[in-house]
């Protein structure tokens, strides 16, 4: 009997431990809910007007339109650790050369921040650029592909400034490197465009 009755018990914490990380789960959520994904992160590349396009001439300005919707039926609220909220980044076409990368040399104020979105609503962030790489000069022609995110803290528990935040589906806060060309409920898939 008492043998039975240790049985059930470690049966109990077993289950208990299995909800309890379910529910877990649900607060450290990487952007998943019960019915998929809580975000759909989308990248536009338009002209200086606000025209989509996927072709500039040298020194066109280049406007990047970051789009994340909440998806889900509850409002929302992803945590940064400064106040910088979004990065941008634009890589040689297939490769994982980054070319520019929009928070360099930027300045951001050093406190946590949050953003809350309300059931479906969606916050755009968008930037320009001139076709100017990290060192300054212009751009050579060919084909190059832009990706951009959130620059959040997945659940409060780790940091997306290094290049390790594709563990966290958030885009990193500084360079990105070759492991987080990856897109995610945060990070939007690449979007190739042309220099010509």
């Amino acid at each position: 009997m008492f043998r039975r009755l240790i049985h059930v018990a470690g049966l109990s914490l077993i289950a208990a431990a299995l909800l309890g990380a379910s529910q877990c789960g649900k607060t450290s959520n990487n952007g998943v809910g019960p019915n998929g994904a809580l975000f759909v992160t989308t990248l536009a590349v338009e002209d200086a007007n606000g025209n989509a396009a996927g072709s500039f001439t040298p020194g066109q300005q280049i406007q990047f339109v970051l789009s994340v919707r909440n998806r889900s039926t509850s409002s929302q609220t992803v945590s940064f650790n400064t106040s910088e909220q979004s990065n941008f980044a634009v890589f040689e076409s297939g490769t994982a050369t980054e070319v520019w990368t929009w928070s360099l040399g930027q300045v951001f104020g050093q406190t946590a921040t949050t953003l809350t979105w309300q059931p479906g609503e969606t916050r755009t962030f968008t930037v320009t650029w001139s076709q100017v790489n990290d060192s300054n000069q212009l751009v050579s022609p060919g084909n190059y592909e832009a990706m951009a995110g959130l620059a959040c803290v997945n659940s409060g528990s780790s940091s997306s400034s290094s290049s390790s935040s594709t563990a966290n589906n958030c885009m990193p806060t500084a360079v990105p490197g070759s492991g987080d060309l990856v897109p995610s409920v945060y990070v939007s898939t690449l979007v190739p465009f042309t220099v010509q």
